[in-house]
């Protein structure tokens, strides 16, 4: 039997979300494939990872928690009903007045409404909207006066920017539950957001002109375009307006033809690129993707890469290329970070007009330790 995701990661199911996040950390130093070279260290690293994007995000952890709870009431063994079910022969003896024993029915239609509410659930833990509203309707079919199936059908119709529908639902399930102080929390948020999205009322009459709805994704999308349309800009730039070879960098025969302009455009470049691709979730974590400190050691893998690469960082690329093939797999998230600074690199030497190879050979270093001063700052942009 698989262990949940509490189980995963040795927490109880009332851990804080600060115990959860301390706890995710400890263990991605410990089972991180590049710091621990046991042969499972993979296949846990990845059930860690599952199990803290489950548990960190407050929705899915409290329908994870519903499912927990399910499964524990369906695993209680039931009484054994061939003892208390009368036998066939004295069923037409049994009263049928008002005083007599009520039929048995009531037990399997109880049954099949808490097996939908488990359906349900899990549907929503999985991303399945659809299967989730359909089994989350057939449950307040089945128990009209449950008021789980409700919070489920609130719960859908909210994640799919169907406000009104999401309180009608919020507002049945309250009057079963009225107690419920985590519903009525998701209610007032959900009114809230109601009342800020309804246009003021003015008393001149005024033209009602279409509204481009855009789903909430695409701001994301607008503010990623035009990032990277700076980072392409940055690149045009070194073309059109490469300025002149300074002084400080004819002491250096290696880039003697750099300008101060150039060096500017890698610096922005390099940290643009980090920012976006930590906050479009590209990649995971600078701490965890390379972390410093190896588990039981002085140094890890990540530490290296990154004194190397500011060194040189074609070498880098080319030595952690060979020890991903020697080891059987790469970082996906250090394997888009360096394709990024590479691609990079090869477009400000083609673009920069005084001299190519300089910047082919040592533009890299400056884009790579700038890159991860960008994934820094994203990482912390999210968490706060």
């Amino acid at each position: 039997m698989q262990p949940n995701h509490y189980e995963v990661l040795g927490l109880p199911m009332s851990a804080t979300p600060e115990q959860i996040r301390k706890r995710y950390r400890e263990l991605v130093r410990r089972y991180h494939p590049d710091v621990n070279p046991a042969p499972d260290a993979k296949e846990r690293f990845l059930r860690i990872q599952e199990a803290y994007q489950v548990l960190s995000n407050p929705e899915r952890r409290r329908h994870y928690d519903a499912l927990l709870r399910l499964q524990a009431q369906s695993a209680i063994p039931r009484p054994d009903r061939s003892v208390s079910t009368p036998h066939a022969a004295d069923r037409g003896r049994q009263p049928s007045t008002a005083g007599g024993t009520r039929p048995t029915s009531a037990t399997p239609r109880t049954d099949e409404a808490r097996r939908a509410i488990y359906e349900a659930e899990r549907a929503f833990l999985q991303g399945r909207l659809r299967d989730a509203l359909h089994w989350a309707r057939q449950a307040t079919r089945l128990q009209p006066r449950h008021p789980q199936g409700y919070i489920i059908i609130g719960d859908v119709y909210r994640m799919q920017g169907h406000i009104e529908a999401a309180l009608n639902a919020y507002t049945y399930a309250l009057q079963l539950d009225p107690n419920n102080l985590d519903l009525q929390r998701k209610f007032e948020r959900l009114a809230g957001m109601a009342r800020a999205a309804s246009p003021p009322t003015t008393p001149t009459p005024s033209i009602q002109l279409p509204v481009l709805r855009l789903p909430p994704e695409w701001k994301l999308y607008a503010a990623q375009s035009l990032g990277w349309g700076t980072v392409l800009m940055l690149i045009a730039l070194s073309a059109t307006v490469p300025g002149e070879a300074h002084t400080l960098f004819r002491l250096l025969p290696l880039v003697s033809t750099w300008s101060l302009n150039l060096v500017i455009y890698l610096g922005l470049a390099g940290l643009l690129t980090g920012f976006l691709l930590s906050v479009s979730r590209w990649v995971s974590p600078l701490e965890d993707a390379l972390p410093w400190r190896r588990y039981g050691a002085r140094l890890s893998l990540g530490g290296i890469l990154v004194a190397m690469g500011a060194l040189c960082f074609p070498l880098t690329a080319l030595l952690y290329t060979l020890y991903g093939l020697l080891h059987g797999g790469l970082n996906a998230s250090v394997s888009r970070s360096f394709g990024a600074v590479g691609v990079l690199t090869l477009l400000f030497g083609l673009a920069y007009p005084h001299d190519t190879l300089p910047t082919l050979l040592f533009g890299g270093n400056l884009l790579f330790l700038t890159h991860l001063g960008g994934w820094y700052l994203g990482d912390s942009f999210q968490r706060s």
